[in-house]
């Protein structure tokens, strides 16, 4: 055998073991480790709604990919004037490329609630490029002093004095500005086509976030201690009290944002926040998992039949920051006090991985596919896009061919307050 062929085999064998790694990697496995994972009644109830047994029904065995398909490397060519092309990368693709997998359900119209400190940011670009570059229809707030114009409201839902009324013979197309979760505001509102989005986070994780972010006096001024975070923690009930729950932005905040009912903000009781959490489970079609963004992000395209491009994004607002509040070691602190928020976020964070786990392996082969591709785009937009007449992505079993332009790379960057301006000078060809 030549050294040429000795070479590929090794090649060839070191990238199925890589991809085999990566698919028995156990973070696909974890486990909430909280109260509620803990209470065997709830885990019971969990399984039952879910018509599962989260990660236990995985046969590790099935994630042999030299048994399932044959992998082969794609190429992506950038248009340019002088015909050159970019390195190749080393996306995946399968050899069945004519045999596109394609949604059987499609969502024109989308309702996103957008949780404060949770990603939401890189999600609610998704849906603004999309509704844009089909000249939809969005729900835009009415401007007023002290508020921002990607904020529809921080204390209350949809109503006709904070939304402006949509244009002349149009109807509402895409919901993505921050507002208060009620079904019965959004219905009225938006069509009964309309998919309904959310975002999550781990609690104690947006907690220290909203904290750098929102620098709260009740916290970081009005408390007198060393360490004032690490006080709060100690007696959350007590600085929260005479605060009006919808107010605050540490008390179960993003449970206010879901709409969870006012009672369980002074009582909580974990038959109704079940309760309610079942009611949400029918009303929203998927809630995006921030810590796994491109998993969440995946599975949202198959679930609104939109395209590959339709759900490309930048990472936004996500520098790394070291919180001098509290640690890790107080989280179990925050897990007493937010007691709903962590019935929210483990409930959807069980439901994530239910619906990934019945779509099977090629769900892990387009993740993959995706990750690697979004990471090109993303790098061509930065670098390349400026001299270029655009980044070509051949078809792959999950999308047609698309190119990348100039334009797409310009709104993939744009920031919400930018894009929200001008989306708002499209529709009322003015900027209230």
């Amino acid at each position: 055998m030549c050294k040429k062929q000795i070479f590929k085999v090794i090649t060839f064998s070191v990238l199925l073991v890589a991809l085999y790694v990566l698919l028995q990697d156990t973070n696909y496995l974890r486990y909430v480790n909280s109260y509620v994972g803990d209470n065997d009644e709830q885990d019971k109830e969990l399984n039952q709604i879910f018509e599962v047994e989260p990660f236990k029904n995985v046969d590790k065995s099935s994630l042999n990919t030299t048994q399932n398909q044959n992998i082969t490397l794609t190429k992506h060519t950038e248009e340019s004037n002088g015909h050159s092309t970019l390195p190749k990368p080393s996306s995946i693709s399968t050899n069945d490329t004519q045999n596109i997998e394609l949604s059987k359900t499609f969502f024109k119209r989308v309702a996103f609630v957008k949780v404060h400190k949770a990603g939401s940011s890189t999600a609610q670009n998704i849906f603004l490029r999309y509704g844009e570059s089909r000249n939809l229809t969005f729900v835009m707030s009415r401007v007023r002093d002290h508020q921002y114009d990607n904020v529809i409201s921080l204390q209350s839902s949809l109503n006709n004095d904070n939304i402006l009324p949509p244009p002349t013979n149009r109807t509402f197309d895409i919901l993505c500005c921050h507002v208060l979760y009620n079904n019965e505001a959004f219905n009225k509102y938006m069509p009964n086509d309309t998919a309904y989005i959310g975002i999550v986070r781990e609690p104690f994780d947006q907690f220290l976030s909203t904290l750098n972010y929102f620098r709260p006096t009740h916290i970081l001024k009005n408390i007198i201690a060393e360490n004032k975070v690490l006080k709060y923690l100690q007696y959350p009930t007590h600085y929260e009290h005479g605060l009006p729950y919808w107010w605050s932005m540490t008390n179960n905040r993003m449970a206010v944002e879901f709409g969870f009912p006012s009672n369980l903000f002074r009582q909580y009781s974990a038959e109704e926040s079940m309760e309610y959490l079942r009611k949400l489970d029918k009303e929203f079609q998927f809630v995006i998992i921030m810590e796994y963004f491109t998993e969440s992000v995946v599975m949202m395209r198959r679930l609104l039949g939109w395209t590959i491009k339709d759900v490309l994004y930048l990472r936004k607002n996500t520098a790394r920051k070291s919180y001098q509040f509290v640690d890790n070691t107080n989280r179990y602190l925050y897990e007493r006090f937010a007691k709903l928020d962590y019935d929210l976020y483990n409930f959807f964070y069980r439901r994530l991985w239910s619906q990934i786990q019945k779509e099977g392996l090629d769900f892990q082969f387009e993740l993959l596919y995706f990750g690697r591709l979004r990471e090109e785009v993303e790098d061509y937009c930065i670098f390349k896009a400026h001299h270029s007449k655009g980044y070509y992505v051949e078809t792959s079993k999950w999308s047609t061919s698309f190119t990348v332009t100039q334009k797409d790379c310009e709104y993939l960057n744009m920031h919400e307050m930018s894009f929200v301006e001008k989306i708002r000078h499209r529709q009322y060809n003015y900027l209230e």
